[in-house]
């Protein structure tokens, strides 16, 4: 009897273990298929969790594989080092993560690299833009906190292309002068610092100017203060408001007729009131200025009689912004500019994109599309072919759009008839955001093969048209 009992046991055992073995293989919590899909899919979690939203994972058994375009080697290995975190100590009995591959590639570097400070009425601090690192990215967040003694709100995001010198030292610099303003921003621009805001007290705002002016090369401080301003015009919405005072109605009228004759098509509200000028001559810079000025997308206009400036802040295209510079350079009666405006980046975008498209409809590669915007010309020089001609600048915006657009790797040839006229060409596409690293200013007389036909102030031959060319494929 109990013979036949075990035959029967050991049969049944026999048919049952094909499906223990299918359970084990296929089934079981640590089985080689759900092991391998929940470690990827805590891995994956504990880098969302981490914020490395940069960065892929997949598993190879119980080895995971990182991919992605990483912004700095500190993220990868705060990236690696989450993944061999995800599911417990790990190892082959505890069936977490043996070991992390990095096969990740290096982002490419941003250009412009902006980092933003901005101090709001209540007393906040909001920091955004890009970091070098998570580490620099959590002691700003500190930093913030102690000099401002308030909440902060973090929208920072790790990026390589951080410009050289101690980026992280004079971001923390930017944040202990922006904690000494009623309210205001800070922004650092490549190696530009420029800080935006209210200061009533006069000693205090000569303090903090003094201040921006000693730091360290390769950075250079623009403090955009106002204290009490004697002459303001704002544009917004298409809607230009005077406002302070001016000596006398011909003045007003002075003010009035050149924004007319600027072809400023927008509504004009004058506030102007009628008052002895704190400063004599200061009616030339705002007479210099508001031509440019009324064809921003918005901004204001202000003169600080203090400190004797000009300022300008808001948002326009590329050849506005360098007009602009020239024109308050040359007849503005020696006052000083500081310049807080930016590059109008929808506005340059938009401009490129009245290049043609191929025979088929589909957009033009960055070489082609950059062929075909100077094959259609528009680029002249002025004044013995020193100065950019000011019917250039909607090709120019044209085409540092274009630029921006490329490759990051891609290097440019700058190509004009003359050395000055390429360095023109070449400054004015860095001041549209072309980072400098990238272009290379070339005359045709210093190429191989060619002759130079210079004239005066180096200018070269004017008829000669200006060429842009991808250097990296141009040697091909």
């Amino acid at each position: 009897m109990f013979r036949l009992l075990d035959y029967l046991i050991g049969g049944l055992a026999l048919l049952a273990l094909p499906f223990l073995l299918w359970w084990g293989i296929y089934q079981s919590p640590q089985s080689a298929v759900n092991l391998q899909a929940r470690l990827e899919a805590r891995a994956a979690a504990a880098l969302t969790q981490s914020g490395n939203h940069w960065a892929r994972v997949s598993m190879d058994g119980q080895r995971a594989v990182l991919t992605g375009a990483a912004p700095s080697h500190d993220a990868v290995t705060e990236a690696a080092r989450a993944v061999r975190r995800s599911s417990g100590p790990g190892g082959i009995v505890f069936g977490g993560v043996t070991q992390v591959e990095s096969r990740t590639d290096a982002a490419p570097p941003i250009s412009p690299y902006v980092w933003r400070a901005r101090k709001t009425a209540e007393g906040r601090i909001e920091l955004s833009g890009h970091v070098p690192t998570k580490a620099i990215q959590a002691s700003l967040i500190e930093e913030a906190r102690l000099v401002g003694r308030a909440a902060v709100d973090d929208q920072m995001t790790p990026a390589p292309g951080a410009p050289g010198g101690n980026f992280q030292g004079i971001a923390r610099f930017a944040l202990t002068q922006l904690s000494q303003l009623d309210e205001g921003e800070v922004t650092i621009s490549d190696y530009r610092v420029i800080l935006k805001g209210s200061v009533a007290d006069p000693a205090k705002r000569a303090g903090i100017v003094s201040a921006m002016s000693k730091i360290a090369a390769p950075f250079r401080g623009e403090p955009l203060l106002t204290g009490e301003m004697h002459w303001q015009a704002a544009l917004a919405g298409g809607v230009l408001s005077l406002s302070g005072s001016v000596q006398t109605e011909a003045e007003r009228r002075q003010v009035l007729a050149v924004v007319k004759s600027a072809g400023f098509e927008g509504e004009i509200k004058d506030g102007m009131t009628l008052e002895p000028a704190p400063a004599e001559g200061w009616l030339a810079g705002a007479l210099a200025g508001l031509p440019q000025f009324t064809q921003f997308d918005e901004g204001v206009m202000a003169f600080d009689p203090a400190g004797g400036v000009f300022r300008f802040e808001g948002a326009a295209r590329a050849s506005t912004l360098h007009f602009l510079q020239e024109d308050m350079a040359r007849e503005a009666a020696g006052w000083k500019t500081v310049m807080g405006a930016e590059v109008a980046r929808n506005v340059t975008a938009m401009a490129a994109r009245v290049t043609p498209a191929s025979a088929d409809g589909a957009p033009l590669a960055c070489e082609d599309e950059l062929a075909a915007a100077l094959a259609a010309g528009g680029i002249g020089f002025a004044e013995g072919g020193a100065r950019i001609a000011r019917q250039s600048g909607p090709a120019l915006d044209q085409i540092a759009a274009i630029l921006l657009s490329c490759d990051t790797a891609d290097r440019f040839e700058v190509i004009a008839p003359g050395s000055v006229q390429a360095s023109e060409l070449a400054d004015f596409l860095v001041s549209a955001g072309v980072a400098r690293a990238r272009l290379a200013a070339i005359s045709y007389g210093s190429q191989p093969g060619t002759e130079a036909t210079q004239s005066a102030e180096d200018g070269g031959d004017s008829a000669r048209p200006v060429d842009i060319r991808i250097a990296e494929r141009s040697r091909q």
